[in-house]
């Protein structure tokens, strides 16, 4: 059934609409007439779901932040925003969705925090290296995920795991809430400390503990399902050297974890993620791989524990 947008409503959501727009061309370096353009032409195709994004907009702390960055409000119009492939309804939707939840999962103070900054969901101490998993907006890339969770070794970031929370259907899934990784990534020039960090934690690569990680957020927020863009919808695929192997970064590594693949391409998964068998294991790496997953498990059960103490809200939500 179509819905009837109430005249008077309409009007005021065409206005603020373009109060946002007009807000972007007032800045210290205005935007091009040609992308104010496709944001008003994406707001106003869009313009339910914008309605509602400009309403959250004026709630605390996201009316703080679209003062500060007017574009925050529209970073959904550009085309890569998330992955390529996404319609304009569906990247608006995964945009409300994802700060509508945090919303109501988090109180004012702490989301505050998280905008501004990265939160240290967990530190892992070892001999040689001060290892840190950490939680906050992307940046500076920010049409790969609106949130990253980052492995921080000595303070430095060496990798980089961005996601969102989207509604079900943006990836063909019946779950109301689906985590959608779309960036996972080592920083570039610091693979020498990707590799001592491996080996300074049971042998397990920064991205899978950052995964481990992620089931935590993922649990204590009561989320079941997992979704992962495939190499070619990854944004920076056309963006980067083309001798680099995404194929590898994306495909290879959910494909590895037991990832089943849709006709639309996402890599799906419940959370937690199934452990393969150990009759699967190879003889004499059994013992190994039993201490890299109770190291996981540890990681992820922190993880989650960190954001429970944060608001009661979580504490409703079992450990896994």
């Amino acid at each position: 059934m179509a819905t009837t947008l109430d005249p008077g409503s309409l009007t005021t959501s065409y206005g603020l609409i373009f109060r946002q727009l007009a807000a972007l061309t007032w800045q210290k370096k205005p935007w091009p007439p040609s992308r104010v353009a496709r944001l008003l032409w994406s707001g106003l195709t869009s313009l339910g779901t914008q309605r509602k994004i400009v309403h959250l907009l004026r709630a605390e702390p996201f009316a703080e932040l679209a003062r500060k960055k007017p574009e925050f409000a529209f970073k959904y119009a550009t085309l890569d925003y998330l992955a390529i492939g996404l319609t304009a309804p569906q990247r608006a939707a995964s945009f409300l969705h994802h700060y509508t939840r945090l919303h109501k999962a988090l109180p004012v103070p702490v989301l505050r925090h998280m905008l501004q900054s990265d939160v240290t969901l967990h530190r892992i101490p070892t001999q040689a290296l001060h290892c840190a998993i950490t939680m906050g907006m992307s940046e500076p890339v920010e049409n790969e995920g609106e949130m990253s969770l980052n492995m921080r070794v000595d303070g430095e970031i060496v990798s980089v795991l961005s996601f969102t929370i989207v509604p079900g259907p943006v990836v063909r899934s019946r779950a109301e809430d689906v985590v959608l990784v779309t960036r996972v990534q080592g920083v570039k020039g610091c693979f020498p400390q990707i590799q001592a960090t491996t080996k300074a934690l049971c042998d397990v690569a920064p991205a899978h503990l950052l995964l481990a990680a992620l089931q935590g957020v993922a649990n204590a927020l009561g989320i079941t399902e997992f979704a992962a863009i495939n190499a070619t919808m990854q944004r920076s695929t056309n963006l980067v050297d083309p001798g680099l192997r995404f194929d590898k970064s994306y495909d290879e590594f959910f494909c590895g974890l037991g990832f089943a693949q849709t006709p639309e391409g996402f890599f799906m998964s419940p959370i937690p993620i199934p452990d393969k068998p150990l009759t699967c294991i190879k003889p004499g790496h059994k013992i190994r791989t039993k201490e890299k997953r109770a190291f996981k498990r540890e990681v992820q059960s922190a993880c989650a524990a960190f954001l429970r103490g944060m608001h009661p809200a979580f504490s409703s939500h079992p450990a896994a």
